[in-house]
């Protein structure tokens, strides 16, 4: 059976250890995020868009949405990916 010193210094080694994890003020979920650096582009080279008003038919025959149109503001107020792709 362990001796109560033993326990006790357990003990304050559990409690350093949580203290020192669990609240400390130098936690990055509490900080600000940093600012770029200075001359960064952000954009990617990108310039964002508005994307024109269109409707599209669902034409997969296996689909249960087989023939229903959306459109874009089917999606306001979601995220909406657009992806136009050409084959060659």
């Amino acid at each position: 059976m362990p001796s109560a010193r033993r326990i006790r210094r357990l003990l304050t080694l559990l409690f350093a250890s949580l203290l020192a994890l669990g609240m400390s003020p130098c936690d990055s979920a509490s900080l600000p995020p940093a600012p770029p650096p200075p001359g960064q582009d952000l954009s990617c080279g990108v310039e964002p868009a508005i994307v024109p008003d269109f409707e599209l038919v669902d034409q997969n025959t296996a689909s249960a949405t087989y023939e229903q149109s959306y459109a874009r503001d089917d999606f306001l107020g979601k995220v909406l990916v657009v992806y136009w792709a050409t084959a060659t």
